[in-house]
């Protein structure tokens, strides 16, 4: 009895996400279209040559690295947000109640700001340099 009210419990703590149902571009996949290198450990850098074929180096913050790095193309938008909310459960934490907006969001600005990534109707396989990062050799 104790186990299934333990998934009980932890089942209320998952927020209802009503926004994410009406989001346009839940059903869309997204995939990284930049190059990137990691800098530290826990920290990669997007890279591309502007007009004048200057290096042009970005860092992100921890949210939008880490949804970089999960734009595998393999899973939907929707999709996702269990991958988040499985992640919070793991690390025991607090799901946020507007995770979904926050998601939303980020992968938004990842496509939108920093051209970092693409929403396709379909699972894509990202290309060799998209993949895996730059070894600087």
């Amino acid at each position: 009895m104790g186990i299934f009210n333990n998934f009980l419990k932890k089942n209320k703590s998952i927020p209802e996400f009503e926004f994410i149902k009406s989001y346009e571009f839940k059903d869309k996949y997204f995939s990284r279209v930049k190059k990137w290198t990691w800098i530290k450990q826990d920290q990669i850098s997007l890279m591309e040559k502007d007009e004048n074929g200057q290096v042009k180096m970005t860092t992100m913050e921890y949210w939008f690295q880490e949804m970089f790095l999960d734009a595998d193309g393999q899973k939907t938008i929707e999709e996702y947000l269990n991958v988040l909310i499985e992640q919070f459960q793991k690390s025991k934490m607090d799901i946020p109640t507007d995770l979904d907006v926050f998601m939303t969001e980020t992968l938004w600005s990842l496509k939108t700001d920093l051209n970092a990534i693409e929403f396709t109707d379909n699972q894509v396989e990202l290309e060799p340099e998209f993949k895996n990062p730059i070894d600087g050799k």
